[in-house]
C-alpha cells in the first residue's frame, strides 16, 4: 500500500476520452498540450463475461470464504486496440447483505506496482464494516504487475548507488550502468513496458467498471491508488461514483518536487525525534534540539568525506546513515533503540546501527519468505520504476544534471538531500520516453469525492490532501490525528474515520469540506 519512502514521483497524464467503449473526447480544462485520440474499443472488451472460481495458490493460498477469482482482458495499447492484449488478475467477495447490494466497490492499494487482487482475496482489505455489507469487493493486479502480465528486468532497475557519485566520471558509470539495466527490461518485458502509466490502468479500470455491470465507478484508492484515481476523474467525470481517495498524492508536483517534500519530510521526523529526546530528558546525542541536529549533520558531513566500516566490514557513508534514519525514524516505537546505536555511531562504532536490522529481523520471527513473497516483492519494485518514469518527464537526463541536481539537495538537507537525488537514477536512465506532464486535477463535471489523511503521514504527507483538496472541483477532506498510511479500514481501526468513509461510500453523505478525527 505505501510509496516509496524516498522518492514518490507523481505526474498527471494528458489524455481524455469519454468512456471504455466511447470515443475519444476533446481535452478538459485539466489537460495541457494537444490531444491524444481513442479508438473506440471492440466490444470484445466492454461485453466480456468474467469467469469466477475459487481462487488458486497463484493468488493467495489463504482465500477467505467465497471469494473468487477470474480474468478480464484488455488492449496493450489504447490506440490500438486491435493489437496486443493484457490478462488482469480480479478478485471478488460478494456483498454480504446482497439483497441491498450496491454494486462494486473497486479497490486498489497504491505502490504504485502493488497487486489488489491478493488483498481482496485473502481478506487483508476489507473496507468498513457497512461498506462491506453493501458493495462487492473488487481487487484487480495493475497491468504488468503480480497476476497481470508481470514485467521482467533480468538484471533488475538502476538502483541509488551505495555511495553516491560524486565526479562525472562517476556519474557515468552509474548512468550506463542503469541504461544497460533499463534495456534488458525493455527486450525482456515486451510491449506492455511501454505502457505501464497511470493512464493506461485508469482506463483499464473503466473496462472493469464495464465489465462489472456498473453505472459509475465507486473505487477507494490508498496512496499511489489516488493518483490512478485523480486520472480516472479527469478521462471519466461523468463516471464517477462514490471514490475514497486515501493517503492522498498531489499530482501538480514533479518528481523534483517531490522528491524535496521527501526530504523535507524527513528532515521533520529527525527533529521531532530530537525534541522528543529533550523533552525526556534524554541528553546522550546533545542537551537541545539544535545541538542534536548539529552533531548528526556533522557527523554525515564527516561520513562523507572519510566512510566508517559497517559490522560487516562494509563501508558506512552518509547514504548508509540516511537510510537508517529515513527507516528508524519512523515512529516513537522505533526511538528507544535507535538513540543508544546513534550515540555508539557518533562516537565511531557504527556496529550498534547495523544491528538494528537484525534486532528487527528477529522481532518479526526472523521467517524466510516464500518464493512467491520475493518474487511479489521484486516484481512490485520493477513495476514502481515502470511506472514512475513513464508518469514523470522531471528526471535529470545526464550525468552532470545528476551531480548538480544532488549538490543542490545536499544544500537543503546534508542528512537526506543526496541520497534522495540519487534515487531517481532509474527514471533517469529509463529507455521510454515519460508521457507525463505534472499538472493539477479539477475533474470538473465529477461527483464529489473524500479524501482522507493522517495528520503525520511520512509517505503521503497531510500538505498534499489539503493541496489536492483545494484543486478538485468537489471535494471533502477527513483528517485523521496520529501518525500512519492508510487512515480507512486500517489494522488500527479508528471509529470515527470509518463511520465517516462508510457513509459516505453507503450513503453518499460527504462530511463537511474539511472534518476532523482525534482518533
Amino acid at each position: 500500500m505505501a510509496l516509496s519512502a524516498g522518492l514518490l514521483a507523481v505526474t498527471t497524464l494528458v489524455v481524455t476520452a469519454s468512456g471504455a467503449g466511447g470515443a475519444a473526447a476533446s481535452p478538459s480544462g485539466d489537460a495541457k498540450g494537444g490531444k491524444t485520440s481513442a479508438p473506440v474499443l471492440p466490444a470484445r472488451f466492454t461485453q466480456q463475461k468474467v469467469q469466477w472460481t475459487a481462487c488458486g495458490a497463484d493468488v493467495t493460498p489463504k482465500a477467505v470464504p467465497g471469494a473468487e477469482c477470474g480474468w478480464v482482458k484488455v488492449p496493450v495499447d489504447y490506440a490500438a486496440p486491435d493489437g496486443q492484449t493484457v490478462k488482469l488478475r480480479v478478485s471478488r467477495v460478494q456483498a454480504k447483505d446482497h439483497s441491498h447490494r450496491l454494486g462494486s466497490l473497486l479497490f486498489n492499494p497504491g505502490g504504485p506496482g502493488a497487486g489488489g487482487a491478493a488483498d481482496v482475496a485473502d481478506g487483508n482489505w476489507q473496507a468498513g464494516a457497512q461498506a462491506r455489507a453493501r458493495y462487492d469487493l473488487v481487487g484487480f493486479d495493475p497491468r504488468g504487475t503480480a497476476g497481470s502480465g508481470q514485467i521482467k528486468c533480468p538484471d533488475g532497475v538502476a538502483q541509488e548507488p551505495e555511495n553516491p557519485p560524486r565526479t562525472e566520471a562517476e556519474a557515468k558509470k552509474a548512468f550506463d550502468d542503469g541504461a544497460r539495466r533499463a534495456r534488458s527490461c525493455q527486450r525482456a518485458s515486451g510491449a506492455v513496458l511501454a505502457h505501464m502509466d497511470s493512464v493506461s490502468v485508469a482506463r483499464d479500470m473503466d473496462v472493469l467498471r464495464t465489465v462489472l455491470g456498473d453505472a459509475k465507478l465507486n473505487y477507494t484508492g490508498y496512496s499511489y491508488g489516488t493518483f490512478i484515481g485523480q486520472q480516472y476523474m479527469k478521462l471519466f467525470p461523468g463516471k464517477v461514483g462514490r471514490m475514497v481517495l486515501d493517503s492522498v498524492v498531489n499530482p501538480a508536483a514533479d518528481m523534483r518536487q517531490v522528491a524535496r517534500l521527501d526530504v523535507k519530510t524527513s528532515d521533520d521526523a529527525v527533529r521531532r525525534y530530537a525534541q522528543n529526546l529533550v523533552a525526556r530528558g534524554d541528553h546522550r546525542l546533545g542537551a537541545t534540539t539544535e545541538q542534536i541536529l548539529q552533531r548528526l549533520t556533522t557527523f554525515a558531513k564527516k561520513l562523507d568525506r572519510k566512510p566508517l566500516r559497517g559490522a560487516d566490514g562494509q563501508e558506512f557513508t552518509n547514504a548508509t546513515l540516511s537510510t537508517y534514519l529515513g527507516t528508524a525514524v519512523s515512529g516513537e516505537a522505533s526511538w528507544q533503540r535507535l538513540t543508544p546505536a546513534l550515540a555508539s555511531a557518533l562516537h565511531g562504532d557504527v556496529t550498534a546501527l547495523d544491528r538494528l536490522d537484525a534486532e528487527a529481523a528477529g522481532e518479526s520471527g526472523g521467517k524466510k519468505p516464500t518464493p512467491q513473497e520475493e518474487q511479489t516483492e521484486e516484481n512490485e519494485s520493477l513495476s514502481m520504476s515502470a511506472v514512475l518514469c513513464l508518469d514523470s518527464p522531471s528526471a535529470p537526463k545526464s550525468p552532470k544534471e545528476m551531480l548538480d541536481t544532488a549538490d543542490a539537495f545536499a544544500r537543503q538537507s546534508p542528512l537526506f538531500g543526496r541520497t534522495y537525488a540519487w534515487q531517481m537514477i532509474d527514471c533517469a536512465t529509463w529507455p521510454i520516453a515519460p508521457t507525463g506532464a505534472a499538472g493539477p486535477v479539477k475533474a470538473s463535471g465529477a461527483a464529489p469525492v473524500l479524501l482522507v489523511s493522517y495528520t503525520d503521514d511520512q509517505l503521503t504527507p497531510l500538505t498534499n490532501a489539503r493541496a489536492v483538496h483545494r484543486q478538485l472541483d468537489h471535494s471533502s477532506l477527513l483528517v485523521r490525528k496520529g501518525q500512519g498510511h492508510g487512515a480507512y479500514a486500517s489494522e488500527h481501526p479508528s471509529p470515527c474515520t470509518d463511520r465517516a468513509v462508510d457513509r459516505y461510500l453507503v450513503g453518499g453523505k460527504l462530511p463537511d469540506k474539511t472534518v476532523n478525527c482525534s482518533r
